[in-house]
């Protein structure tokens, strides 16, 4: 596996609070969440939210759906699975979202060799 597919990936998750957002965007499924459920959830402005969401946009993470009035976003269906697997071995929830990862215990999930 060629690993330098995810670097542009995982440059865009090392900023916390665009991990937090992609988390809980993840987490929301085909559903999607609006801005605003970000801005109650997370406490960040509108233009930090816009200037986060480009960059998760940008890395394919994540994909605007149209609805409501500035559209709901959803993860993006192509998120490689590797990455998939990772969001749901960690149960991706608020409060893990602010602790720390422990890498080499994510091995088994075939990314870190």
């Amino acid at each position: 596996m060629k690993t330098s597919i995810y670097l542009p990936i995982f440059e865009a998750l090392a900023h916390e609070t665009r991990f937090r957002v992609f988390g809980f965007i993840y987490r929301s499924g085909k559903v999607g969440v609006r801005p605003k459920d970000v801005i109650e959830e997370f406490g960040v402005d509108s233009g930090t939210l816009d200037f986060h969401l480009k960059k998760l946009m940008s890395v394919g993470l994540v994909v605007l759906k149209t609805g409501g009035r500035r559209g709901v976003y959803c993860p993006n269906d192509n998120i490689p699975h590797e990455l998939t697997r990772l969001f749901d071995s960690i149960q991706v929830s608020p409060d893990a979202l602010t602790g720390d990862v422990n890498i080499s215990a994510l091995s088994h999930l075939g990314m870190f060799h």
